[in-house]
């Protein structure tokens, strides 16, 4: 074993006893609740017991340090090797050693005492926090009724595998994503974040686990693992977005980035001139830079924000919202400009057909029929709707050379004889020529143009309706943002309509991928500094790790989203709702707003404390003792970050 693990072994217990206190792994941490109990004892009689002779005290005090703080020195040594000159470790251990050298010893011995008692305390703030709001969006449930051999028991969920058969009654929650067998009811999502009214469920229908079954008795077949299942991913997507990226805030980078290194600096001039430029003496001046030190981490900073980032992450999910990471919120706090693939978003995004027209000789029926086989292996809501309104038998063995441009439409051989199924501007690529009269269309309505051996042959018109929240959302939107824009794939008045209903003064029509790529880059340059563009589509607008031109990408879909975890957005709606970009908006701002309260309040703490310390008006254990309540104090302020109530009225 070599020296460095040699350091990490000593230091592994280092500022993690108050987590498995509140964890309830008292075990693990009554070894150290034991050196700590022992080094306070030694302290006390040394300060007590008046017949213990000086030199023997200190000799009691150097080693009461050592036994309650040789995981701190291991690990400010440690810290010092991997360049980190400045963590609290070795600032706490610098300022102690000084102490001791210059005759303040009862002073350092409090200061380890006290370093390490708080940093239960903190540990202990921060987890019980952490636990108590994750416990509100936890939604597995521990058991379930499994049938084998005919036979009914009741199992752990977290035991349940693929393809076992279980009965779920009113009132319980689903265990596991399954599949309904047989029975019918009405499921409850909203423990998923989608307040949507309860959906109705019968055989053959998908459930997620967390939902609650409302009504009638359902036997189902287990599709994946509860560690797999949607419940699962929500608290992990929750649990884990706070640790990606950075957590700190832009605005308060630099106050953790350069508050230890100045205040750094400021104890060793304070230790300098002080002796030199009053009547103080040098060991005098050294306690007082030493009380610096102590200062200088900006533990309630650390301490706090990530925290806050989770309360926040929670009280979203409660609302319908998830984050993917710290960025994400950060970007949606600075939201300026929100545009919208119209898409599935401000309408249905399920077109129906409602129109089939046939150029020449060809019959509309045998149009339909044309389209659905070339249509057959996309995946758009326009490529469905034409797959139903068929609704005959596919003949895969026909379909060859199928080629998809996204945005435009597909390419393919149906028996030999080349198709051309998609936009104006597909048809353009192929110069094929569209009739007047199948250029224009009803006012919300949409085509798809079909071509076949480069001959025009038709096409089929869709309309798809605006969602009933789409304008009440829309105006929730405007009055958080500055701007508010559509794309749309369709004709400019289609688009120009539904965006005077929407009161959407700027719109763009026609949009190809590129086109909406083009402009959300020109959106993003005309932004304001400090301002971010916000882009909302459709849950399958996003896939992988793909993400567009804009500073954040919305998924806007349902709780079914969470099957697909990571979709490749930075948000997800998981109830659908367009207002709810705006709660996302707020969530991310008061997120913001407390951190930086929380963050100047701790620094107003500790100006006063270096104040009291210039002055020589505080002592070592003082500084260390309020410092430490104000990281406390900054870990519980938290909290507010989750506030059901205003989560509650945000999403009404």
């Amino acid at each position: 074993m070599n020296f460095v693990e040699i350091l990490e072994k000593l230091s592994a217990g280092s500022g993690s006893v108050g987590r498995r206190l509140a964890a309830g792994e008292t075990r693990s941490a009554m070894v150290f609740v034991a050196r700590l109990v022992a080094a306070c004892a030694a302290f006390a009689a040394a300060m007590l017991v008046d017949a213990i002779p000086p030199l023997w005290v200190t000799v009691i005090l150097i080693v009461s340090a050592l036994a309650a703080g040789y995981d701190v020195a291991a690990a400010a040594v440690l810290g010092a090797m991997r360049g980190d000159y400045l963590n609290k470790d070795l600032l706490c251990v610098l300022a102690s050693a000084l102490a001791f050298v210059f005759g303040a010893q009862i002073e350092a011995c409090s200061l380890v005492l006290l370093y390490q008692i708080t940093g239960i305390f903190i540990d202990y703030a921060v987890e019980r926090t952490r636990r108590s709001v994750l416990d509100t969006i936890y939604c597995d449930t521990a058991h379930a009724s499994r049938f084998e051999n005919g036979e009914e028991s009741t199992v752990p969920a977290d035991a349940l595998q693929p393809g076992d058969e279980i009965v779920i009654r009113p009132g319980e929650t689903v265990p596991c994503d399954c599949i309904v067998t047989s029975g019918s009811s009405k499921l409850d999502l909203s423990p998923l974040g989608d307040d949507s009214a309860p959906a109705a469920v019968k055989e053959g229908d998908e459930l997620l686990s967390g939902g609650v079954n409302l009504s009638g008795e359902l036997r189902c077949e287990v599709t994946s693992a509860q560690r797999d299942s949607a419940a699962s991913v929500l608290y992990a997507a929750v649990e884990g977005a706070p640790q990606k990226g950075v957590a700190i805030p832009e605005a308060l980078l630099a106050l953790q980035k350069y508050f230890a290194p100045v205040v750094t600096v400021l104890a060793v001039l304070l230790g300098a001139l002080l002796p030199s430029l009053l009547d103080v003496s040098v060991a005098e001046g050294v306690r007082r830079a030493a009380m610096f030190l102590v200062i200088a981490s900006p533990c309630a900073l650390v301490t706090a924000v990530p925290v806050i980032r989770l309360c926040a992450g929670c009280g979203a999910a409660r609302a319908g919202v998830l984050f993917e990471n710290c960025g994400a919120m950060d970007a949606m706090a600075a939201a300026g400009t929100v545009a919208f693939d119209e898409a599935g978003t401000l309408t249905e995004g399920k077109p129906r057909v409602v129109d089939v027209r046939a150029s020449g000789r060809m019959d509309s029926d045998t149009l339909l029929k044309i389209a659905a086989h070339a249509l057959s292996y996309s995946n758009t809501p326009q490529s469905r709707s034409v797959i139903d309104a068929y609704g005959g038998t596919i003949y895969i063995d026909l379909i060859e050379n199928f080629s998809e441009v996204p945005g435009y439409g597909v390419e393919v051989r149906v028996d030999g004889i080349p198709i051309r199924v998609g936009t104006r501007e597909l048809m353009s690529i192929g110069h094929v020529g569209i009739p007047d009269d199948d250029l224009f269309v009803d006012e919300g309505s949409s085509c798809l143009y079909i071509a076949i051996t480069d001959e025009y042959a038709g096409c089929i018109v869709f309309t798809d309706p605006v969602r009933a929240d789409a304008a009440e959302g829309a105006e929730e939107i405007r009055s958080c943002v500055d701007n508010v824009v559509m794309f749309s794939a369709d004709s400019r008045d289609r688009t120009a309509k539904l965006a005077s209903t929407l009161g959407i003064a700027e719109y763009y029509s026609e949009c190809s991928k590129d086109k909406l790529r083009t402009s959300l880059s020109s959106l993003k340059q005309g932004l304001a500094p400090g301002k971010s563009l916000v882009f909302v589509a459709g849950g399958e607008s996003f896939g992988g790790s793909s993400h567009t031109a804009a500073d954040v990408d919305v998924a806007l879909g349902g709780a079914e989203a969470l099957l697909t975890m990571p979709n490749g957005a930075d948000v997800t709606i998981l109830n659908g709702k367009v207002g709810r970009v705006a709660v996302a908006a707020g969530i991310a701002r008061y997120a913001r707003m407390l951190s930086l309260l929380t963050a100047f309040g701790a620094a107003a703490v500790k100006l006063i404390l270096l104040v009291l310390a210039a002055f020589g008006v505080s002592t070592l254990w003082f500084t260390v003792f309020i410092d430490a309540i104000a990281a406390v104090a900054a870990a519980l302020v938290s909290i507010l970050a989750f506030s059901g109530e205003l989560y509650d009225a945000k999403s009404k």
